[in-house]
């Protein structure tokens, strides 16, 4: 065991006292961080990070995340305080993110195999560390075995599983989980019905073509496409005979039409020489790599469309649950179910859903009341099968994109929600110098919440893989992103950290001209060239990914912000006040203290009567305050400059304290 001064430096500089932390002196420490590892049952604060599987650490040099790689750094998890882990969608996708499954009881094989899996969940127990599994219950990829098969045949009983016909903006009110729809064009899209395949075999024939309909659009990477006329053998099937040299691309569409177009059900499906590929409307890229004559033969190609609802796009057909009031009974409420079943068996914790609000609806008109119920039976279905193995609840949380007040509702269907508010309110907090009514906003939220559920579960964040990041909305001002992780973990609710978030990330998301792969950046742990970069297409910002903001770096210096987050998150999980405490408003620093706007200052207490005074200087200019009725003696921990002379306080800009009381 290390015992370094720098250690004994970090403990006296924190003020941590018996009360709030174990004796520093009998707890050793982990590898790479001057900071003492969790005792069992010691890490509190319900803190959880969020991971991307494909962009967190690679085990294997594939420059893909994986299982492995993940928990290959389950240390640092731990010093970083987690107690769960949310892992983005660990199925077979169309996309790379995951949110387009394909096939929910199985694990994408790029992240490894089942067993992998398995040993991640355990072995994140072992460090106390519970594993959340993403979920997508709005819709699934457009390669799904049941949306393909749904396609292909009108009498398959798949057809009832999402909201397929002819006449949309009629036929909408066919469909009762749609009542109370108002008829969008925009959530739905066309789809050519059928169950076409492509065939590429090699072939002594000489090479030949014909006159359509159907063509094949080919390219080589890098270089303009050209149009190949296929043969029409009569039967519903065309074929053609190419000379092909080196990686080709291929796409089927009608009459150079791209309305009548057909791909691979990934952004890049490999066709294996005599390996039949499936073939879905408006698909993406196929390629194909060989040096010789092949045959390309492509069998029951249609131009019969339909229509399908997908809020999200083409790529992700929504799915019906018919009557909600009914929902588990319908058919794909049972097998989505059953694979959670088995997930549970395996050893989850629980579940992030995603995008609740538009189970119900579409885009623009969704049916708040329908999805709460909706999740309420959800839950209870999966908390019954975890509690046949467990003496406690099952974990959920949904991402419901609102403001607070619409937010509480969906308490009374799930036991946790996203707080998008706590952002919003906090960034504003932070730029215009102003905490005084932030207190005020927080408490009040919750009381809305627990007006539905006295339990309700506010999971507050700062940003996700879908924002612009807190560093750029910040200006890449340390003091200020330091200030935004001690506000983070001294609230009520149970914290998120995000991926790359605790090393000061930075980049602008789709909807602020930037890209969603710029927001989902790898982790650089020692050498930006080990980064699992391989599954962002490229849409990297190199510029981030340098070694001097490496993991290895940061926890080398003791000003940097990764280890702050190390010193609030340890703050938190120790002192019983931070870790379960109920928001309570100050009696002099409040929203109506004038004097005081730049302070925000409140109290958490928990449930055995300990309690917190928690102080939050975001202004950019040191204040005194004044504090006659509080204790503060013991601190537990501070940012920043904080100096106490009698019933005084100063707080330099930027600063924050936390006094036990």
């Amino acid at each position: 065991m290390r015992k370094s001064l720098y250690l004994l430096g970090v403990f006296a500089a924190l003020g941590i006292f018996a009360a709030c932390n174990p004796d520093p002196q009998t707890t050793p420490e982990p590898d790479g961080f001057d900071f003492p590892p969790y005792a069992a049952g010691e890490k509190q604060g319900n803190i959880t990070y969020q991971l991307l599987i494909y962009s967190f650490a690679d085990s294997d040099g594939d420059k893909i995340g994986d299982f492995n790689g993940i928990k290959q750094r389950l240390d640092y998890l731990d010093a970083l305080g987690a107690s769960a882990i949310w892992l983005s969608p660990a199925h077979p996708a169309d996309a790379y993110h995951g949110y387009g499954v394909t096939d929910y009881t199985a694990i994408n094989p790029k992240y490894g195999t089942e067993q992998d899996f398995k040993a991640l969940i355990d072995a994140a127990h072992e460090k106390g560390i519970k594993v959340y599994m993403d979920y997508v219950l709005n819709h699934t990829g457009k390669g799904h075995t049941w949306f393909k098969e749904a396609l292909a045949d009108e009498s398959s009983p798949y057809r009832d599983y999402y909201f397929i016909c002819d006449s949309p903006s009629t036929e909408y009110r066919n469909y009762p989980m749609l009542s109370g729809y108002a008829y969008n064009s925009g959530d739905w899209h066309t789809a050519v019905a059928g169950s076409p395949r492509i065939t590429i075999t090699e072939t002594t024939d000489a090479p030949a073509q014909g006159s359509g309909p159907w063509n094949l659009w080919t390219w080589a990477p890098g270089k303009d496409g050209a149009e190949v006329k296929l043969i029409n053998k009569g039967d519903g099937s065309f074929y053609a005979v190419l000379d092909i040299s080196g990686k080709t691309g291929f796409l089927v569409r009608k009459d150079s039409s791209w309305d009548f177009k057909f791909g691979g059900s990934g952004n890049e499906t490999t066709i294996t020489a005599g390996t039949p590929v499936e073939l879905i409307s408006n698909g993406g890229d196929m390629y194909f790599e060989g040096t010789g004559r092949y045959k390309i033969e492509l069998t029951n190609l249609t131009t019969k469309s339909v229509s399908f609802m997908g809020a999200f796009g083409d790529w992700m057909p929504d799915i019906n649950y018919g009557a909600i009031d009914q929902a588990e009974n319908s058919q794909v409420f049972k097998d989505l179910a059953a694979s959670v079943d088995k997930w549970i068996d395996l050893g989850i914790d629980g579940l992030r859903l995603d995008a609740v609000k538009h189970i119900c609806g579409g885009m623009n008109s969704f049916n708040n009341t329908a999805n709460v119920t909706f999740l309420k039976k959800w839950y209870d279905r999966c908390n019954a099968k975890y509690r046949e193995t467990h003496d406690t609840d099952f974990y959920m949380v949904g991402e419901v994109w609102m403001d607070a007040g619409s937010v509480a509702p969906y308490y009374g269907g799930i036991p946790a929600c996203f707080e998008f508010d706590f952002w919003e309110r906090l960034k504003w907090v932070l730029n215009n110098y102003i905490g005084r009514y932030l207190a005020k906003d927080l408490i009040s939220y919750r009381r809305q919440y627990k007006a539905v559920n006295p339990n309700a579960i506010p999971a507050t964040i700062l940003t996700n893989h879908d924002e612009t990041r807190a560093a750029t909305v910040l200006n890449k001002d340390l003091a200020k992103l330091k200030q935004a992780a001690a506000i983070l973990l001294t609230a009520e609710g149970e914290p998120y950290i995000y991926q790359g978030e605790e090393l000061g990330y930075w980049g602008k998301d789709y909807d602020d001209g930037g890209s969603d792969e710029l927001v989902r950046t790898p982790i650089v742990w020692d050498k930006s060239f080990n980064a699992a970069v391989g599954d962002l297409d490229g849409h990297v910002d190199w510029s981030l990914l340098t070694d001097e903001i490496s993991v290895e770096k940061q926890k080398a210096d003791p000003e940097s912000l990764l280890r702050t987050y190390v010193e609030w998150t340890h703050a938190r999980n120790t002192c019983k006040a931070l870790a379960t405490g109920v928001m309570s408003a100050h009696g002099t620093y409040n929203d109506g203290n004038a004097s005081g706007g730049p302070v925000a200052a409140w109290y958490m207490t928990a449930t055995d009567g300990s309690k917190a005074l928690v102080l939050h200087n975001v202004g950019a200019v040191e204040v005194t305050v004044s504090l006659p009725d509080d204790k503060l003696s013991d601190k537990v921990i501070s940012l920043g400059t904080v100096s106490v002379s009698d019933e005084n306080v100063k707080l330099g800009a930027n600063s924050s304290v936390v006094f036990a009381q």
